[in-house]
């Protein structure tokens, strides 16, 4: 039987029984297991547009994806000057 939930709903639950210092790290947790099931930046984004913690996490991972690509891009242009 699978169980279908809506993730939000779940979120707003359980953030209560988190510690505030916590918080941060659970919402980090949350939207890698997101991104991992493929799930858009920008449906995260709106789902969870009222929660500071997911909307702080969101964006630490944009921007360290970001910086990856450009990381990625970098090495590839110096690759290329090899050849």
């Amino acid at each position: 039987m699978r169980l279908d939930l809506d993730v939000v709903e779940v979120w707003e639950a359980l953030r209560f029984h988190i510690e505030v210092n916590d918080r941060i790290d659970a919402a980090d947790t949350l939207v890698n297991l997101l991104i991992d099931n493929n799930h858009e930046v920008d449906d995260i984004k709106e789902a969870f547009r009222g929660d500071k913690e997911v909307l702080k996490a969101l964006k630490g991972y944009t921007d360290a994806h970001d910086t990856e690509e450009y990381e990625d891009e970098e090495n590839e242009d110096m690759d290329d000057d090899w050849d």
